[in-house]
């Protein structure tokens, strides 16, 4: 006899008798409420979006109505997924020869699509090789109209993000320098998700301008997503290990043709892996992001590699994998 005669016949009797029934119901209860916990357990992972080096980077040159194209796609893509996201700005990009007024124009529509804009240095000067004096004088500098466009439009100008996220070569280097942000009325930026969308970039960038790199435009793009899901099951990992749950994430990424084109799918990827979008401002609240993060030196890993060294635990992963051997050979080639 199978199941589907069996089935129904034994449920008939369980219902029957009045203990059995309370203790059927009981049990589905239960089986329903643990089910329903786990799915919003899940269904509730967050993560904020932050974006750097506006208004647009590349690896070849860019026309105006290229950075336009890219801040439009840029800007769709989190309407359409209800994504506020920091807007990093290196202002040295917007004094282009006939072209301030229209660079500026591309922060005042960040701003004007409710997201908020950053600092992100004049000059992108990376604090590994920057005295403490020109790390300052480049913070200074790089605020002057971003600054004012932000309060101009009643939004906060609030976080500072360190261009190759180097916070120092010491502990007093750093705590110099971020002492001197606090008196500018800033917050130093962390992250915890990346996924060397700087390298597919340039590839992108080369690929579009007709260069041959050895590896195909379709192959590239392909790869491009495939390197996003394992480097959010490597970050995953990470807090998981080191907080035994996930916390809400930081994904940086990077204003750039390539993310024009894909922010849309990256976006509806990160839905699938469980997230849901909340403000900067909201992860930040998560009680992860108090703990001290000490001084990166050259490189400038996750946030979560940082607390792992705070906290003096041992991972089984260290940040996202390496893209595929051609991507990494066509980038050295050619990018480096």
């Amino acid at each position: 006899m199978g199941f589907g005669e069996r089935g129904p016949r034994r449920t008939e009797i369980i219902l029957k008798h009045p203990l059995r029934r309370e203790r059927f119901m009981k049990h589905a209860l239960l089986t329903l409420c643990l089910l329903l916990a786990t799915s919003a357990a899940a269904a509730d992972k967050q993560i904020a979006i932050t974006i750097d080096d506006l208004p647009v980077i590349s690896a070849t040159p860019l026309t105006l109505a290229e950075k336009q194209h890219v801040t439009t796609q840029l800007l769709n893509a989190m309407k359409k997924h209800g994504v506020r996201a920091v807007g990093f700005v290196n202002e040295d990009k917007l004094l282009e020869k006939n072209q301030l007024d229209a660079n500026v124009a591309l922060l005042e529509a960040w701003l004007a699509n409710d997201m908020e804009l950053a600092n992100h240095t004049f000059g992108h000067l990376g604090m590994h090789k920057s005295s403490v004096e020109q790390m300052k004088a480049a913070v200074i500098k790089g605020e002057t109209i971003s600054r004012w466009l932000s309060e101009r439009a009643g939004k906060p100008y609030r976080y500072f993000r360190h261009p190759f996220t180097q916070t120092g070569n010491s502990v007093e280097e750093q705590h110099a320098f971020e002492s001197f942000l606090a008196e500018h009325g800033y917050s130093v930026a962390p992250y915890t998700i990346e996924h060397n969308d700087y390298l597919f970039s340039c590839l992108n960038d080369h690929l579009l301008a007709g260069k041959d790199i050895g590896v195909s435009r379709e192959t590239m793009l392909k790869e491009y997503l495939a390197h996003l899901d394992n480097a959010v099951e490597a970050f995953e990992t990470m807090s998981q290990e080191l907080f035994g749950r996930q916390i809400p994430q930081v994904f940086l990424i990077h204003a750039n043709r390539l993310n024009g084109e894909m922010l849309d799918a990256t976006l509806q990827r990160l839905k699938e892996h469980g997230y849901r979008f909340i403000p900067y401002d909201q992860a930040l609240e998560d009680p992860a992001y108090a703990i001290k993060a000490g001084p990166s030196k050259k490189f400038g890993p996750s946030w979560l590699m940082r607390w792992a060294k705070t906290m003096n635990k041992k991972l089984s992963v260290y940040g996202q994998p390496d893209p595929a051997e051609p991507l990494m050979k066509a980038f050295n080639t050619h990018c480096s």
